[in-house]
């Protein structure tokens, strides 16, 4: 019984990533398609009136969900979540917000000082996480494959 629930748990998983990937794929190429659509005329005949902040956010956005995407498609790959995959992801996403304000200059110096010290963590978390890599503790899916593996043999011995 247990095998078969952690069967459709793992298949459920599955599908649930897939679908979420699919909609970050989604998601990525219409933001995409939505910024050189707009970017595009501009360029074309020289319009003054581009809404260049709109372009920077949109490109911004970008950067932060194709983050997310590697995230997820990492966890696919290793079968187990990344930190510091996740930490560059929540760089970008601070980084991004840093930028903005920046750009529309509505940030003081200690907010500037704070947003920095923010990445600066990030920054050090990730490489902290990358010198220091987690022990792996064995898998679900690994104790299950081993004790699988073992079983028929157990009955037998060895010369």
């Amino acid at each position: 019984m247990q095998k078969v629930l952690l069967h459709f748990f793992r298949i459920s998983v599955a599908i649930a990533f897939n679908l979420i990937i699919f909609l970050l794929l989604i998601g990525l190429a219409v933001e995409i398609v939505r910024s050189v659509w707009e970017l595009a005329p501009g360029l074309a005949k020289n319009r003054a009136n581009l809404n260049f902040r709109d372009l920077v956010e949109r490109t911004l956005s970008l950067v932060v969900i194709l983050e997310l995407l590697r995230a997820f498609v990492e966890y696919f790959q290793f079968d187990r979540i990344r930190l510091h995959v996740l930490l560059e992801a929540g760089a970008a996403f601070v980084l991004r917000e840093l930028m903005l304000l920046l750009f529309d200059e509505k940030i003081s110096g200690i907010h500037i000082l704070i947003w920095s010290l923010a990445v600066l963590i990030l920054v050090l978390a990730r490489t902290i996480a990358l010198f220091f890599p987690p022990f792996l503790i064995p898998s679900t899916k690994r104790m299950l494959s081993n004790s699988q593996q073992k079983d028929p043999k157990e009955g037998q011995t060895s010369c």
